[in-house]
């Protein structure tokens, strides 16, 4: 019968027992890597899935968009120039603020066809002197002008009585226009202009009333260029040597006319087209635009 070395059996049974443990090391290894690599997948597919996150990567990724209705000028900054509507551009340096006082009557229709055919925008001052055509107001400013206040009545002795006198006759006309209008104007003129000295027999009232104006935020214009269709003349031949000799010699000339007058209306046939064919651009009167004040003379 064989001896069995017990020594050797031991050994065996040793070496055994390291390979045993040295494999269950690799495999507790190889495990734990597994869990790590399914965790951290995990928390990627989640942080991918997240809208929240995802949005605000993308705001700040993605520049701001600008609005594409604000204009821009050169160098990015909001440009307010603009010009008049209907046209492309225009010389600052050859501007006309064509000015019609006393209607509207029964000639401002034709005015406005003619203004409408060239699109002339002018500045109305105007009165209630004809009731009948009260509604021309509203197409004066469906057209693109300005509608301003002259005067309700146009009654010099009435209307510079007294200040309180004054206002009443000027608030009724801004009803009028408001009415008709749907806005308030806040232009004006005064019946005979700032300097008048009808007004005389109430010593001072126009300096009263123009202090008062400043004071209610209104702007009052006068004119530096008359076209004589006051009273000086009859002829629409001179009205419109006057139109244009006012013009060439006036940096941004206010243009006194009435449209009441036939013959100044007919003058505007000619002198219209001849301004713009030389360059010239009508303006309306705004609040801002450049103003001609008379000394007050009362």
């Amino acid at each position: 019968m064989a001896t069995i070395d017990t020594e050797t059996v031991g050994t065996t049974r040793k070496q055994m027992f390291q390979k045993i443990m040295q494999l269950s090391l690799i495999f507790v290894l190889v495990f734990a890597v597994s869990c790590l690599v399914s965790f951290a997948g995990g928390r990627h597919r989640a942080a991918k899935q997240d809208p929240k996150a995802e949005t605000t990567a993308s705001s700040e990724k993605t520049p701001k968009k600008t609005d594409k209705t604000e204009k821009t000028g050169k160098d990015g900054d909001a440009d307010d120039t603009q010009a008049p509507e209907g046209t492309t551009s225009f010389d600052p340096e050859k501007v006309i603020y064509l000015t019609f006082d006393d209607g509207p009557w029964k000639y401002t229709a034709q005015l406005l066809d003619l203004l409408a055919k060239y699109d002339a925008k002018v500045t109305f001052f105007t009165t209630s002197a004809y009731p009948e055509y009260a509604d021309l107001i509203k197409r004066e400013a469906e057209e693109g002008h300005t509608v301003a206040i002259h005067t309700y009545s146009h009654q010099y002795k009435t209307i510079y009585a007294s200040s309180t006198a004054y206002w009443n006759d000027f608030n009724a006309q801004k009803k009028v226009i408001t009415d008709l209008t749907g806005e308030e104007p806040t232009l004006f003129r005064f019946p005979g202009g700032s300097s008048n000295t009808v007004s005389n027999f109430t010593p001072g009232i126009m300096t009263t009333l123009s202090k008062q104006a400043t004071a209610k935020g209104l702007v009052y214009f006068d004119w530096n260029v008359s076209s004589g269709d006051a009273g000086k003349t009859t002829d629409s031949n001179t009205v419109l040597q006057n139109c244009k000799a006012g013009v060439q010699t006036i940096k941004d000339p206010v243009i006194l006319c009435h449209d009441v007058k036939d013959f100044t209306v007919k003058a505007m046939e000619s002198f219209v087209p001849w301004a713009i064919e030389n360059g010239y651009t009508f303006l309306p009167l705004t609040k801002d635009s450049p103003n001609a004040h008379h000394k007050i003379n009362n």
